[in-house]
């Protein structure tokens, strides 16, 4: 009797200590998952070439940045000031403008952007504006803001009252079309708070999260021409583990290096985010995009 109880205390107490042993396996791998998400967050922001960016909840609180205030050249996403501008001074954007001549051999000189408007080519100011946002054209811009202010340092005047009127201290433009120059620069602070007022405006919205537009025909495209947004252009994947990117605007320059300001949609919800600085070149990996999404997957 006395040897049976002894093996029973000893199952028991074999018992107990495996209880324990796979209590406390249980506790480190929980640990170790609910802190395995933060290490690859750390890595995945050191993989990030871009020296500025901006990530936040739309219409909500700040989630990441790095060096936000400070002055940078911003390349095109200079664009989303001129389109909403242009939206803003114009009744009817149904209204047709003829593309001037001589617009183009600045464009040529400096290596622009285009949107493969023809000279005399008339359209509307609502065909522009995605012809501005989508393939960054330099020809379309240059085309809406020589038909609205007949200069365009009358329109960039425009510009930097409402930048002024939004509250962005740390910006000046000097063109519509992003061109590097000592007197153009702004923050991705700035370039939040611009991107965040534009996207509460329909007309921006619809033209900023389209990927892909045909316009009407004109008296030079008889079937319209298809403007491709920069942003899906070099077949770069804009789905998040948990979302999608649904709207941007790219930029590069030589000073700028790869730029992106972006929309996304995560699990129902949207997210902003301003990147400058990325490495690489027009031609090269966009490296804009690949770390925006790496970025968007730390939400």
């Amino acid at each position: 009797m006395y040897k049976k109880n002894n093996f029973i205390k000893t199952i028991t107490m074999l018992l107990l200590l495996i209880l324990v042993l796979i209590g406390v396996n249980l506790f480190l791998f929980n640990r170790s998952s609910a802190e395995r998400p933060f290490s690859l967050l750390q890595d995945q922001s050191n993989a990030v070439s871009g020296q500025n960016y901006l990530l936040k909840q739309r219409g909500g609180k700040t989630l990441k940045s790095k060096k936000a205030t400070e002055r940078i050249a911003v390349a095109s996403m200079t664009k989303i000031m001129t389109a909403l501008t242009i939206i803003e001074n114009v009744e009817n954007l149904e209204e047709l403008v003829e593309v001037p001549v001589d617009i183009f051999p600045e464009i040529e000189a400096q290596g622009l952007a285009t949107a493969g408007l023809i000279p005399g080519e008339v359209i509307s100011y609502r065909e522009l504006l995605y012809g501005i946002i989508l393939p960054s054209g330099a020809d379309a811009a240059l085309a809406a803001v020589r038909a609205i202010s007949g200069d365009e340092q009358f329109f960039v005047a425009d510009m930097n009252e409402r930048a002024a009127a939004l509250g962005m201290k740390n910006t000046h433009f000097s063109n519509v079309t992003g061109m590097d120059a000592p007197d153009h620069y702004s923050t991705v602070e700035d370039i939040m708070r611009l991107l965040e007022y534009a996207l509460d405006n329909e007309t921006f919205y619809h033209v900023f999260t389209s990927l892909s537009h045909q316009s009407s025909g004109t008296n030079m495209h008889v079937d319209g021409l298809t403007f491709i947004s920069t942003v899906i252009s070099r077949d770069e994947s804009l789905e998040l583990d948990s979302g999608r990117i649904i709207g941007g605007k790219t930029g590069y320059t030589v000073d700028a290096g790869l730029c992106l300001a972006s929309l996304a949609e995560v699990e129902g919800e949207e997210y902003l985010l301003v990147l400058a600085g990325s490495e690489g070149d027009s031609q090269s990996e966009q490296h804009n995009i690949i770390e925006s999404r790496l970025l968007y997957n730390q939400i």
